[in-house]
């Protein structure tokens, strides 16, 4: 392989990255340092084998981290304690997985990720503030603290300053300044692998009396333990079932947002499906050995990358290196002390907080930034899973708003409702077409926020509007509602005697309208047409829709037509003229220079001249009809709009 030497230096950078991450989020759970090591191992090796991001890394997330650091903390409340509240742990961990299985397997990968930003900003920073608030016990040496709760914690800070330990707050600060200040000597090693070693040495060789992380316990202690009928109690199930669904679906958006990162750097596509797949059996297989859920994580994968990593192979070294430094280093791994796992926790809090968007707090919509705080402050002081599920209501609800103003506001109009309004300007009789053809171009979809709204505007219609014409090329799709409503509109406009027309709908919304018995049962299929120019000449017909021109002979000469090369309205069509075979037709310009002249009208003219497209404006025509009779003549004025 060409690549070997950047897949093996990739491949050991990330597990060097991945390894204090892994200590540090195990720790943070409550489920011990090993929960991490097993989530870092086991879903790093499953979502390498069967996901789809090249050189992708996988394991414990930080806000999937304190979710179950969270659920953690319920489940031991009503167990009363870890070894009790892990059977159901481990069953929710394993349901999570295969969630994202069924997920995957449904092919809704590619959905997932349609989350508001407003609702991911606030979680994500909200989920830092947790983190760090969560390590002030850790972070003042008060490690025998009642308080567990981010309201109590920040409610009695007074007991943790009352019973300081200064050893452990100089320890955590020297950690963090360890962290910032290594990018400025180098970027190849992570500052919090530098951090854990020196404290670690520093504390070992001054014999500093801090507490450390002591043995990690690798034993599958929540097996042995195991009671099925647990799970199958009412409210157990419906606690494990939401929770959940809850992690699997934060864990694949943030696993799908990080293989846009990867794909970004190796310039290479991802299957969504394929890597949730992946990523489902690779956290149903952690939460059996005794670890927790994980997605891709973003700082190991783009670690990967830049050192080389470009294939999956890179993510099989990385799984082998961090095996190997367990099997050496873990002996060793008891003297951390646990200051240094604070500091990297809380240095981890600090870079999920969103401070890009804080900054542009003047630039946001009032809404968005509503959004952002609300989700935020109910994710710290109540509840993660229902401040996303709140956020993430109000954000639809807010873009259902605005998208139903737009639709019935937007009157601005394009240079192509210009034309039109031009083209029904040549018109001699301009004034009263205006008055019985009423043009309704809507712009946006057709949904339920706007269905009430579209009734009863259409309702106030003026009573001289013998014609509505609906120009649907601005509309993408219609939902059921928007179809219920659209019919209950033409019901209306039928009894009033209103004829409806529609132009320019796309096939998807003519087959759901026709499916509803929309077309032909209340809107004819020759009320149908390609485009607004089009309906507009028709309509200027006398007697289109009755076939009254079509019966006889009578002559109808357009006043305008659109030679645009799309295939619409693109020749002056006379109607009737094909019965006139010696029919004359000459067009002028305004200075009596011809441009084009025919006897029988066999090709009608396309508003060229030596095949060079004529400018837009108005031209004079001359017909002369002969017959064995009399020779009469029509004179007018035409209208070319490009």
């Amino acid at each position: 392989m060409r690549n070997f030497k950047g897949e093996l230096i990739g491949g050991i950078t990330a597990s060097v990255v991945s390894l204090p991450l892994a200590i540090a989020y195990g720790t943070i759970t409550g489920l011990g340092p090993a929960a991490g090591i097993y989530t870092t191992l086991i879903l790093g090796l499953m979502a390498t084998i069967f996901g789809s991001t090249s050189a992708q890394i996988s394991g414990p997330m930080g806000a999937l981290t304190v979710i179950v650091s969270l659920v953690t903390l319920r489940e031991i409340n009503i167990a009363g304690n870890i070894e009790s509240a892990l059977p159901v742990l481990t069953v929710i961990f394993a349901l999570a997985g295969v969630i994202q299985m069924i997920i995957s397997l449904l092919k809704l990968g590619a959905n997932i990720r349609y989350v508001p930003y407003t609702v991911v900003s606030g979680f994500m920073s909200a989920i830092g503030v947790i983190i760090i608030v969560l390590e002030f016990p850790d972070l003042f040496g008060v490690y025998d603290s009642p308080y567990k709760t981010i309201p109590d914690i920040l409610l009695h800070l007074n007991y943790l300053f009352a019973r300081v330990d200064y050893l452990t707050v100089s320890l955590v600060l020297s950690t963090l300044l360890i962290i910032y200040i290594t990018p400025i000597f180098t970027k190849k090693i992570p500052g919090s692998l530098i951090a854990l070693l020196s404290i670690s040495l520093l504390t070992w060789f001054f014999n500093l009396d801090v507490n450390k992380i002591g043995y990690i316990d690798f034993s599958l202690k929540h097996l042995s333990s195991f009671n099925i009928n647990q799970i199958f109690e009412l409210e157990t199930a419906s606690r494990i079932v939401w929770t959940s669904l809850t992690m699997a679906l934060l864990a694949s958006i943030s696993t799908l947002l990080t293989s846009v990162v990867a794909d970004s750097l190796t310039n290479k596509t991802h299957d969504s499906d394929k890597e949730l797949l992946g990523q489902g059996i690779g956290n149903l297989l952690t939460a059996v050995v005794g670890g927790f859920p994980g997605s891709a994580v973003s700082a190991s994968t783009v670690a990967n990358i830049k050192s080389g990593g470009k294939t999956k192979l890179s993510g099989f070294v990385s799984i082998i290196s961090l095996l190997l430094i367990v099997l050496v280093g873990m002996p060793l791994a008891a003297e951390i002390p646990k200051p240094v796992i604070a500091g990297i926790l809380i240095y981890i809090g600090t870079l999920l907080i969103d401070r890009e968007t804080i900054k542009k707090f003047n630039v946001i919509p009032k809404v968005d930034n509503a959004v952002i705080y609300l989700v935020m402050i109910l994710s710290i002081f109540w509840s993660l899973i229902y401040a996303v599920v709140i956020g993430i209501a109000i954000s639809a609800i807010s873009f259902m708003k605005k998208m139903a103003d737009q639709v019935e506001i937007d009157s601005s109009k394009t240079k192509f409702d210009r034309i039109i309004d031009q083209l029904i300007g040549s018109f001699k009789d301009a004034f009263e077409f205006k008055q019985k053809i009423f043009i309704k171009t809507i712009k946006g979809p057709i949904f339920f926020g706007f269905s009430s709204r579209f009734l009863y505007y259409i309702k106030n219609i003026s009573p001289q509007v013998e014609t509505v014409v609906f120009n649907l090329s601005f509309v993408p799709y219609m939902d059921y509602s928007g179809i219920r409503t659209f019919k209950e509109v033409n019901l209306r406009l039928a009894q009033k005697n209103v004829t409806t027309c529609i132009s320019e709908i796309n096939e998807n919304n003519l087959k759901q309208l026709i499916a509803f018995e929309i077309v032909p049962q209340l809107i004819p299929v020759d009320h149908i047409f390609r485009s607004l120019e089009e309906c507009v000449t028709c309509l200027h017909q006398p007697g289109y829709f009755n076939n009254i021109n079509t019966e006889n002979t009578a002559i109808y000469i357009p006043p305008a037509f659109t030679p645009n090369f799309d295939g619409i309205n693109d020749v002056w069509r006379i109607k009737n003229i094909q019965h006139y075979p010696d029919v004359r037709v000459q067009v002028y310009t305004k200075n009596n220079n011809i441009v084009f002249d025919s006897v029988g009208y066999q090709q009608p003219w396309n508003g060229q001249l030596n095949d060079e497209l004529l400018p837009q404006g108005e031209y004079q025509y001359e017909i002369t009809f002969s017959n064995d009779q009399e020779i009469t003549k029509r004179d007018g004025s035409v209208y070319i709009f490009h």
